[in-house]
């Protein structure tokens, strides 16, 4: 057996097996890290006790067989994917195309309420029409010239 693998198995049974040595002295008199953060009253104290116990416990910060990541790593696993890609070759994919009326529609009822959102409709100038034919145009000269 190596001398790693032994300071491992040691390591690990350390926590169950307590061993007092010679120069040790017993701490029966002096109050523990819990008693000192305790209140002094006599009401609830074991509660309060048993409490602080389990804190300290469970706060002991470790770093002991955790794998520290580096942040790029952390950054990459936790932002969103996208899928811009993969929605326009769907979009581009699709055979199936709606009648302009029902896209217009669309349209229209996905714009906003107010008056900056809706397009600004555009004049569509018609030819004006002359309520005179090219005969009056005619007849008309002829009255006002003479005849010629």
């Amino acid at each position: 057996m190596s001398a790693a693998l032994l300071r491992k198995g040691l390591n690990l049974l350390s926590d169950d097996v307590k061993v007092q040595g010679p120069g040790r002295k017993a701490t029966r008199g002096q109050p523990s890290a819990a008693d000192r953060l305790a209140n002094t009253t006599k009401k609830g104290k074991m509660k309060h006790l048993e409490r602080i116990r389990r804190q300290l416990e469970t706060n002991k910060a470790t770093v002991k067989g955790k794998i520290v990541k580096s942040a790029l790593e952390e950054y990459k696993k936790n932002r969103t994917a996208d899928h811009t890609e993969e929605n326009l070759r769907y979009l581009l994919g699709s055979k199936e195309l709606t009648e302009s009326s029902i896209t217009q529609k669309v349209e229209t009822y996905s714009r906003g309420r107010k008056a900056k959102d809706r397009p600004k409709l555009k004049k569509v100038k018609k030819e004006e029409k002359s309520i005179f034919s090219e005969r009056d145009f005619k007849k008309f000269e002829r009255e006002y010239f003479g005849a010629s």
